[in-house]
């Protein structure tokens, strides 16, 4: 009998839960729910909770998600820098490495940095990997695992960068978008708190380039090629050509890579997402004065997006966000002030929860699924 798949996700969706709950939630008999329960304990994929009497904790009967019975390792890679990590089982992310990197290196050069940041988090004493996630800048398509034509890193279209790291980690290994991971970490999060609108968002990530990942009915969309949520490349006649070749994207006005241009022309030494931020932190005006000017550009095509998706809520998030209200407020101006009243309606433009984390918390999230997907779990108990 199979089946204990479905039971650990009812622990991963609603934390600690008792047999009579596991009855009710996935309407079996009390003896099917037993015998998964079994399973499951026996595998060392959920655990029973102490008794109240004896420990003032949970009282006996309750089971939870056995966070420490394995590891993921996770990867957030930007067009400048990377952020890599090791996860337990729900998630949580125990311990990170950051590096600058150069994507345009192209994905060999690229792919061994990850592999010597994830051999450097996995130790004699780390609980097996079960799974992998990476994030990398660019469109992935679903179907085949592979970046389809990513606008900025030379190189890489094409390639299958699950493929190339599965063997190394030995594990389950998904890749897609960056925004997408930052998306599904928000997502994960606002869900947990039990925030209204979590299952129906436009998340905007804001770096070296601008992107978006889009949930909608607690779902990532990616599009038929993995596409969706382009937002920092939709053209517009009037505006300065992007690095990706077409006139007047959004990204060649609000990307942190044009922004840090401007300014190196007005004699400030920057390169980076980060750079700018810091630049604006320390109150230089023409650092506060373009992430401003950012905000109501990127505003500009999150008008767009909201009137075709219609989310309960637009989050900002990215290395930009960490600017706070300076990027911010200027989306949530352009928003308010040129979209119909429908989609406005309830709406909220709220920055990132989770700020630099979003991407990595994602990623943990995406390697979750993918290590305890039903058909996995059940053989790791055996069924």
């Amino acid at each position: 009998m199979s089946g204990f798949g479905e039971a650990l996700a009812l622990f991963r969706r609603h934390g600690p839960l008792t047999r009579a709950q596991v009855v009710e939630l996935s309407g079996l008999s009390r003896a099917t729910a037993t015998h998964r329960l079994d399973g499951l304990v026996r595998a060392g994929l959920i655990r029973p909770r102490a008794d109240d009497r004896s420990t003032g904790g949970r009282p006996a009967g309750v089971f939870d998600l056995a966070a420490a019975r394995g590891s993921l390792l996770v990867a957030d890679i930007g067009s400048s820098h990377a952020r890599y990590g090791l996860a337990d089982l729900s998630g949580r992310v125990l311990e990170a490495l950051d590096e600058d990197i150069t994507i345009d290196d192209g994905p060999d050069v690229v792919l061994r940095g990850v592999t010597r940041a994830f051999d450097r988090l996995v130790t004699d004493s780390t609980p097996p990997v079960l799974g992998a996630a990476i994030g990398v800048p660019g469109p992935v398509d679903q179907r085949t695992g592979r970046l389809v034509s990513p606008p900025t890193m030379s190189g890489w279209d094409g390639v299958d960068v699950a493929d190339r790291m599965a063997a190394h980690v030995g594990a389950p290994t998904v890749v897609d978008k960056d925004a997408n991971l930052v998306a599904l970490g928000v997502h994960r999060a606002l869900r947990a708190d039990a925030v209204p609108g979590a299952d129906d968002l436009l998340v905007v990530k804001v770096g070296m380039g601008i992107g978006a990942g889009i949930i909608s009915r607690g779902l990532v969309l990616h599009g038929a090629r993995g596409g969706a949520g382009d937002l920092g490349h939709i053209p517009h006649d009037d505006g300065p050509r992007c690095r990706c070749g077409q006139q007047g994207c959004a990204e060649a006005s609000a990307g942190a890579w044009a922004i840090a241009a401007r300014l190196r022309e007005l004699g400030h030494p920057v390169r980076t997402s980060a750079d700018v931020v810091a630049l604006a932190a320390n109150g230089d005006r023409d650092a506060t004065a373009a992430l401003r000017a950012a905000g109501r550009r990127i505003g500009d095509v999150v008008v767009e997006a909201v009137g075709v998706l219609n989310p309960a809520m637009v989050v900002v998030g990215g290395d930009l966000a960490e600017a706070g209200d300076l990027l911010v407020d200027g989306v949530r101006e352009r928003v308010f002030e040129r979209s119909h009243p429908l989609a406005t309606t309830d709406l909220t433009v709220v920055a990132s929860p989770l700020g630099a984390d979003a991407g990595l918390l994602g990623a943990a999230q995406m390697a979750a699924d993918a290590a305890l997907a039903p058909a996995r779990v059940d053989v790791l108990v055996g069924a």
